[in-house]
């Protein structure tokens, strides 16, 4: 990577606007963002955009939006696809940022689909990422099946003397006590949308 003291005042400003942009917003800014922030035209944007890019400071390519940092700190921006179970029972594909996850581990998402967790701050309709995985840490949320009844939960795991059990968060529902549990993942993040 080429030196950032070999930048303009401008084109380190510019620099320092994509990289903030890119961490607040997790996508790239358009051409537009940049030039409405300085107060430039489009096409002096494309010009430090191409001087940036020829000390190796950005990479582009010719898709929107597709301005990454060339920084050992800040990683490539990426669409990854993750499977999505809808409550309905079908399967869908939801796309998060690896800003958001981790792009070297396997992932899936769920559909919350009752307040059975609502204590620990998960309530319907919230997509769920959990981390795939066959065990888990004490207290972990996880998603499971009830190996004796093939009832697939999500909840708070613990363990008591040689039992299993599984917590809701949720005053209203009893804990389920299980020998034997087949694990699916761990979760790890929590997507709302409120409109």
């Amino acid at each position: 990577m080429a030196s950032k003291n070999n930048l303009t005042k401008r084109q380190e400003e510019i620099y320092s606007f994509i990289k903030t942009y890119i961490n607040e917003h997790h996508r790239s800014p358009s051409l537009e963002d940049i030039g409405s922030h300085f107060e430039i035209a489009p096409s002096s944007v494309f010009d430090h955009l191409k001087a940036l890019e020829k000390k190796n400071i950005i990479k582009r390519d010719k898709t929107a939006r597709s301005i990454s940092i060339v920084d050992g700190n800040t990683k490539q921006l990426k669409a990854l696809e993750l499977d999505y179970h809808l409550q309905d029972g079908r399967m869908s594909k939801l796309i998060v940022s690896n800003l958001f996850i981790e792009d070297d581990v396997n992932y899936f998402a769920i559909e919350m689909g009752d307040d059975s967790m609502k204590n620990a701050g998960l309530i319907p309709h919230d997509k769920l990422i959990f981390r795939k995985t066959k065990s888990a840490k004490e207290n972990d949320i996880i998603i499971c099946m009830v190996n004796s009844t093939e009832e697939v939960m999500i909840r708070r795991y613990t363990l008591q003397a040689s039992r299993i059990l599984l917590v809701p968060e949720n005053d209203n529902i009893p804990s389920k006590v299980c020998k034997e549990i087949t694990i699916y993942g761990i979760l790890t993040k929590v997507i709302r949308n409120y409109e």
